[in-house]
């Protein structure tokens, strides 16, 4: 188990839904793609949970066992910009050129922030982004792209202003080693959290209760940094003209390598998370994290005592891959046009570091972040009738955390069930850890009226796929939603028919 940053960098295939596509941004359309962060954190991992590091953008804080306290929350941000972009054509109609162009664009951006509680105010001037670009299309079917881009984020207002807060949360709400022998036999935590509690001296009798934790957080105005990015995208179009297909047959098909990597994003990581990934890196207790709170008060010496969770600027995360898109359009005369597309991404790097110091980790191929995930669409549209069928099929790839269970357990693919003094609860299980790959299906009609509506009927997960079964007990290593895998590719509603009714103006 690792403690991560759950972000999405950039985009996977498409997805299609059943009325029709969604398509996806074009990375060779910006000079990075955006980083999506989860925004969701609780005060405790659930059973069978990953020790995730989660940044909260609207944090939500519980208070138990005292009155929390909190300043106000105002402040101001101003912002300069400047910024230029060019596109050079410099070849055309040449042999070996088609086409040959060039392009470029620049940004300056000066942020000035002022907090009014007393007016301290901090800037961040001369952040230059950037994105340099070319195209070179040797003949009318073949074309090579590129683009190399930077981008930054300042700081959002309530990342920066917000107030000295205190609250209170109890120890076994937020702390691995309160009843850390139910909470491995369950899954809460897995076998190098529960070997590290035991190692600093906790008795297996300690269950957290008593007095409550003091937990700190506030804005960071003046340490706080920018987010940056860097991505570079470069690939080939082919739409080649094939004779044995007639002159009513198109065929497209997009190549694209990409690798984007961001720095220093803001993040706030929770109480729950800070100490279970303290206690989940193989560097305990020497672990950055593990600086973010104390344990001991009185009359209680093994109770969590504060901890600190302010934002803060995480390291980096890098990911990379190859993205193929495939489109084949065909006029079918007074039968309409057909189109068939297949989206689909090889991921090859999964990165990430949560601390300048934490070591560089992967989730490559793991549940969650699959190596391979597929879109393919097909829509028949008849003009004469105003009638258009689709039919959209999404893939996930397979997955498998054993690699990473096997890190964490000694290399050892099963769990010893006891109670930590030889006493079987459960005995030896080896969890299963494994995903295969799982397809939903949807399908929809729509109907053109009186050229002024259009009704679409569908259906979404055609075949009631459920989301893939893992171990509910897996030593904490994949995150669960009941017997499910809890990832966001999956769908946990199951079958369901849909009604649009679009109207034109």
């Amino acid at each position: 188990m690792r403690k991560r940053l759950i972000c999405s960098i950039g985009r996977r295939a498409a997805r299609s839904t059943p009325s029709g596509p969604v398509k996806p941004r074009s990375r060779a359309s910006c000079s990075s793609c955006r980083v999506v962060c989860s925004a969701s954190r609780s005060a405790q991992p659930s059973v069978g949970t990953r020790s995730t590091i989660r940044p909260a953008r609207s944090p939500v804080r519980a208070t138990h066992g005292g009155a929390s306290t909190s300043g106000i929350t105002a402040g101001s941000s101003k912002t300069w910009e400047a910024f230029g972009e060019i596109n050079v054509p410099l070849l055309k109609d040449l042999p070996f050129v088609h086409e040959l162009s060039l392009s470029a664009a620049g940004r300056v951006t000066n942020v000035t922030s002022t907090r009014t509680s007393d007016g301290f105010s901090d800037s961040d001037n001369g952040n230059w982004t950037y994105k340099l670009g070319g195209n070179w299309a040797p003949t009318e079917w073949f074309r090579v792209r590129g683009s190399y881009g930077t981008s930054f984020r300042s700081p959002a207002l309530f990342e920066q202003f917000l107030a000295n807060e205190t609250s209170f949360q109890f120890s076994r709400n937020i702390d691995p080693c309160a009843g850390y022998t139910n909470g491995f036999l369950t899954g809460r935590i897995n076998q190098r959290q529960r070997d590290n509690c035991i190692a600093q001296g906790i008795p297996a009798t300690y269950n957290g209760s008593g007095v409550s934790a003091t937990v700190s957080s506030q804005g960071g105005i003046g340490q706080l940094e920018a987010e940056t990015s860097k991505a570079f995208v470069i690939g080939g179009v082919l739409t080649p003209r094939l004779g044995f297909l007639g002159s009513r047959t198109r065929i497209n098909i997009a190549v694209d390598y990409f690798d984007i990597k961001v720095s220093g994003q803001v993040a706030q990581l929770g109480a729950a998370s800070i100490i279970f990934g303290c206690y989940d890196s193989a560097s305990f207790p020497t672990d950055p994290l593990c600086s973010l709170f104390t344990r001991g008060q009185t009359g209680a010496p093994f109770n969590i005592n504060t901890v600190s969770d302010q934002y803060i600027n995480i390291a980096s995360q890098q990911n990379s891959g190859v993205d193929l898109t495939a489109n084949v359009r065909s006029d079918l005369g007074a039968w309409g046009n057909i189109s068939f597309t297949a989206d689909m991404t090889w991921q090859t790097r999964d990165t990430f570091q949560l601390l300048p110091t934490s070591p560089i980790q992967t989730d490559n191929g793991e549940a969650g972040s699959p190596r391979w995930v597929g879109d393919f669409r097909l829509t028949w549209n008849l003009p004469s009738s105003g009638t258009t069928l689709f039919y959209g099929m999404n893939v996930i790839g397979a997955t498998s955390n054993v690699d990473e269970f096997l890190a964490d357990n000694n290399g050892n693919p099963c769990i010893n069930g006891d109670r930590g003094d030889g006493v079987a609860i459960r005995g030896i299980y080896c969890p299963v850890l494994t995903t295969n790959a799982t397809f939903y299906h949807n399908a929809s009609i729509t109907q053109e009226v009186a050229d002024k509506f259009e009704i679409t009927l569908g259906v979404s997960n055609l075949f009631n796929t459920r989301p893939p079964r893992v171990s509910v007990l897996n030593g904490g290593q994949i995150s669960m939603l009941g017997p499910v895998v809890a990832a966001s590719q999956y769908s946990f509603v199951g079958r369901r028919a849909f009604i649009n009714v679009s109207a034109k103006f």
